[in-house]
């Protein structure tokens, strides 16, 4: 039971607690850095001051997310400049970058990129129905003329090309995230990989707006292997910190993961924030060992690193 509310709970773990401490071998997985989107956008921190951040608070590492170009160069380079850390780069499959591209995956692949994203503002899911791709319409109107990416075919069957994605995702040691494609093309995408005996899917942040998915729609993405994805930025500006625990109790921190999802000025440096998500995690009834699961051990099987 959640012990949301219990201040007899609360004062115990605030007593007895380190919350530094939690940090210690913490993977963010889902990491914006800077510039995104725009330099009209300001960060709350630059990229070199944060991974050095992020590596004297005791994180392990990083995983970071453009919504519109491969981060592999900007790791490359950051990876240069901050000794300590580990770094990850990545590749979201809006039509900037390529689309729904075997090419654009494979290409990213060999320059270091470790995590795939789904179309996010390209998804057809929600191109025209509000949430983030309203905001980009805002910074982008020529935005208005993008069709939408839709993973599945006119039968409702995955896409050759998204087949292929998979397979390349598998064959490339990647992790794939289903961005902000609809729950129904996510569990296709989550179906093919079990098919294929391919584990590293996770579902991205189902609590946003974004994706808006049901909790029998991520009860069935668990079913078929995929980690879901609880992000602070759901949980503080959310408020959805019941459904969470909710989520970690009824599929068990071994099927969920932890990250930021966070940009702009107004939000915490990710490192804080990430802190700020599991302390709030830990005074309402998760223990350590399900939050160290969640943003220690199970980045580190999704990303096939080494333990310990």
């Amino acid at each position: 039971m959640s012990a949301i509310g219990n201040r007899e709970y609360r004062a115990k773990v605030l007593e007895n607690t380190q919350f530094d401490q939690l940090l210690q071998g913490a993977i963010d997985m889902h990491y914006h850095g800077y510039p995104e989107i725009s330099f009209k956008i300001k960060a709350r921190m630059e990229d070199v001051k944060l991974l050095t951040l992020a590596r004297d608070m005791g994180m392990r590492g990083i995983v970071i997310k453009s919504q519109m170009w491969p981060s592999t160069a900007t790791v490359y380079h950051l990876t240069q400049r901050v000794p300590g850390i580990e770094c990850f780069a990545s590749i979201t499959l809006n039509s900037i970058a390529g689309g729904l591209s075997p090419m654009a995956v494979e290409a990213a692949s060999g320059q270091g990129a470790k995590v795939i994203w789904m179309p996010t503002w390209s998804s057809s899911h929600k191109l025209g129905k509000g949430g983030f791709a309203t905001m980009m319409r805002t910074w982008f109107p020529a935005i208005q003329r993008e069709p939408g990416l839709n993973c599945l075919d006119a039968s409702g069957n995955l896409k050759g090309e998204v087949l292929e994605i998979i397979r390349l995702a598998k064959d490339l040691n990647m992790v794939l995230c289903t961005g902000h494609i609809s729950p129904q093309e996510s569990l296709a995408l989550a179906r093919e990989c079990r098919r294929i005996d391919f584990a590293q899917l996770i579902f991205t942040h189902p609590l946003s707006k974004s994706v808006d998915a049901d909790f029998e729609e991520m009860k069935a993405m668990a079913a078929q292997g995929a980690y879901i994805e609880i992000c602070a930025l759901n949980i503080f500006y959310g408020n959805d910190l019941e459904k969470a625990i909710h989520i970690i109790k009824e599929f068990g921190a071994d099927h969920c993961v932890l990250s930021t999802d966070a940009f702009g000025e107004y939000v915490p440096a990710q490192p804080e924030f990430l802190r700020m998500l599991m302390a709030y995690l830990l005074i309402s009834g998760v223990s350590e060992a399900e939050i160290r699961t969640m943003i220690c051990d199970n980045p580190t099987t999704l990303l096939m690193l080494s333990k310990g």
